[in-house]
């Protein structure tokens, strides 16, 4: 029934919306059998006009296409958005006329070259280059790429949560009911456990007949989840004004489980009253931090599972504030497609293939490493498999982030052992008074600057306070 008015695309009235979606969901799996990956995408651009114009999520028409087809992937909704794209931005360059949905440009038999070279001006648009930056938003933005859990710690008033607000802005898009993709969300002290997150459900709802409360960040998961091409950025502001553990552990634990390889399984959230709730591969995740007597410290159970990127300011760019204002740049966004290409590029770095070129920096990385492993499992904070694995996802996005000339091994070291490794170094003089010592020994031996002034920072708090910790 939809086949027959394809080329015209009226509102289709005798079908109701499951009908739709229904029948694009056996079309979807055919098309799928007879041409792959490329059919898929070709769906997505063929029935793009019904799908906009009914406001259908691709994820449903993919678990209605899995219903038919059991092979059928999840993850392939990520596809189909690819085909919508491609047809949004045919309309762009005027290749299809606004009055009509003529596809004549873009035959089935020339669809597969059509669609590559419009996913190649999708992915090519994202670039540092292109975004005014600092070092630190630098490494902010390659830490995203590695893991979708990036925490920014400094003292209050320092410009955290602008650092975070001011990327998301930048690659903002919007739903058509004009939702964006970024959501920033003020941690209370009152955040006792995870219904601050993922809701509740209420017997006494609807008269009785109870109902699923749905809070800002489930249905903000939802959308991220039904538009996965596009990056979702949720920003937690003062992230530890209560115990992270007590309302973020289920997070900390399927995050881990996330596997960005292609056609790999989903990771859901067994949610009481609800059901189950995915966690979208497409979700960034960044905490700000305040270090003072109103909050709490983080456990490394927390740090392990983030980069964490420490804000201090330098004297002259704080006064400047005082002569100057806003130059505007926070309202900067990107151009059209960079958004998905920033979300190419993640699903790149995280999808377990390491690069030729980034395989001998990981060989002038492991010794270094291991100097480090052997002086820190002497007083037992020695790091595992998964901060080997970032560091290497860090590896890869630095080099295919870099512009111009490439990152060295001792720059990424650098940054990795700043990040990873001394945040969950913590304890007494007697404790982490002979580690610093030799772990700045390290540091000067490898030249690596920024873990050099910081460990010089823990030292100086540890004689001035007999105690020491990073953040």
């Amino acid at each position: 029934m939809i086949e027959k008015h394809i080329l015209e695309i009226p509102l289709v009235e005798e079908l109701n919306s499951d009908d739709i979606i229904s029948e694009l969901g056996k079309i979807l799996a055919q098309e799928k059998a007879k041409n792959g990956t490329h059919g898929i995408r070709y769906f997505g651009l063929r029935y793009a006009p019904i799908i906009l114009e009914h406001k259908i999520s691709q994820k449903k028409i993919t678990d209605a296409a899995i219903k038919i087809d059991s092979s059928f992937g999840d993850n392939y909704a990520v596809e189909v958005d690819k085909g919508i794209g491609i047809y949004k931005l045919a309309k762009e360059n005027g290749f299809l006329k606004s009055s009509e949905h003529d596809l004549s440009l873009l035959e089935k038999k020339n669809c597969a070259n059509v669609l590559v070279m419009f996913r190649n001006i999708k992915a090519a648009n994202f670039n540092l280059s292109s975004f005014a930056l600092t070092p630190l938003f630098t490494r902010y933005i390659r830490s995203l790429l590695a893991k979708p859990f990036v925490i920014l710690s400094g003292n209050s008033g320092t410009g955290k949560t602008r650092i975070a607000t001011r990327f998301a802005k930048y690659l903002e898009k919007k739903t058509d009911a004009g939702v964006k993709n970024h959501l920033l969300i003020p941690v209370g002290a009152d955040w006792t456990d995870n219904t601050k997150i993922l809701g509740y459900y209420n017997p006494l709802a609807d008269n009785g007949a109870g109902k699923y409360e749905k809070t800002d960040v489930f249905k903000f998961i939802e959308l991220a989840g039904e538009n996965p091409a596009i990056p979702f950025f949720l920003i937690l502001d003062e992230m530890n004004l209560s115990h992270v553990e007590r309302y973020f552990s289920d997070f900390l634990s399927k995050m881990e489980l996330l596997d960005y390889k292609e056609n790999s399984e989903p990771v859901f959230f067994d949610i009481p009253g609800y059901g189950k709730l995915e966690l979208p591969k497409n979700l960034f995740i960044t905490g700000t931090v305040n270090i003072d007597e109103t909050t709490y410290m983080f456990s490394p159970k927390v740090l392990d599972r983030a980069n964490v990127i420490e804000f201090k300011p330098e004297m002259e760019d704080v006064l400047d504030n005082l002569l100057e204002t806003s130059n505007g740049d926070d309202d900067k966004t990107a151009e059209s497609g960079v958004a998905e290409g920033f979300m190419q590029l993640a699903n790149e770095v995280r999808s377990g293939s390491i690069p030729e070129e980034v395989q001998p920096l990981l060989k002038e990385i492991k010794p270094i490493l291991e100097s480090f492993y052997t002086e820190l499992a002497k007083c037992g904070f020695e790091f595992a498999y998964r901060t080997v694995k970032e560091i290497r996802l860090y590896a890869i996005a630095a080099y295919k982030t870099a512009e111009g000339e490439k990152p060295t091994a001792i720059e990424i070291t650098d940054i990795q052992i700043l990040q990873k490794i001394l945040p969950k170094i913590h304890g007494n003089k007697k404790q982490i008074g002979n580690l610093l010592d030799e772990l700045e020994k390290l540091c000067e031996t490898n030249q690596l600057k920024e873990s050099l002034a910081k460990i010089r920072q823990m030292k100086d708090r540890l004689n001035r306070f007999q105690y020491a910790s990073f953040i």
